[in-house]
């Protein structure tokens, strides 16, 4: 009996690590659309803490289509822990557009984690920072990587935002960084500390 508990477990936890998908599809609550724009609620900490979040309103964030999906969930996984080897706490947004040149954007909250602790993480990449943020952009095996880090009570806040690795109309990546910054320096720069130029 021992032994098959024993068994259940591993294989949960192997479950856990592997299986996961990070299509995360709850707790990202729309307060308006107006086709143009999307306003959301990102709840994180346990619901504790929240953030708005602005989109474009062709950014989907209520289901699944795999072909607008740039990442396997090993990718993703390596990704993560490439730079910060601590479990993230919490996933609290995952979105896609179905434009090829955009990109697929997640979130996570970082419980325990501090700025300072990632600022000493990212010293060796190209990055931005102030007292409370850090703003990277960097190459990762077939990915362009926007990494945004943000401190909020308790931890970090991280933004990932991958491109489409196989579109061959943006060698440069002009089109995706454009949406990055419009994304994230234009419609929600009241989300960062003071202004903040774009990474590039």
């Amino acid at each position: 009996m021992n032994g098959f508990i024993k068994y259940i477990s591993i294989l949960a936890l192997f479950c856990l690590t592997s299986c996961q998908n990070y299509y995360f599809l709850k707790e990202q609550r729309v307060e308006s659309d107006n086709h143009s724009y999307s306003k959301f609620k990102l709840y994180f900490d346990q619901g504790k803490n929240q953030i708005d979040f602005y989109t474009y309103g062709d950014y989907v964030y209520n289901k699944v289509d795999k072909q607008y999906i740039y990442f396997t969930s090993s990718e993703m996984r390596k990704l993560l822990y490439h730079n910060i080897p601590q479990n993230y706490t919490e996933q609290f947004l995952f979105m896609y557009t179905y434009q090829p040149t955009f990109s697929n954007i997640l979130g996570f909250y970082y419980k325990g984690v501090s700025i300072e602790e990632v600022k000493k993480r990212y010293s060796g990449i190209p990055h931005k920072e102030d007292l409370n943020q850090v703003f990277s952009r960097y190459s990762f095996g077939k990915f362009q990587v926007f990494d945004l880090f943000k401190k909020v009570d308790g931890g970090v806040i991280r933004f990932v935002a991958i491109n489409n690795p196989n579109y061959p109309k943006d060698p440069d990546y002009k089109k995706f960084n454009k949406e990055i910054n419009d994304m994230f320096f234009e419609n929600n720069n009241l989300l960062w500390d003071g202004y903040v130029e774009p990474l590039n």
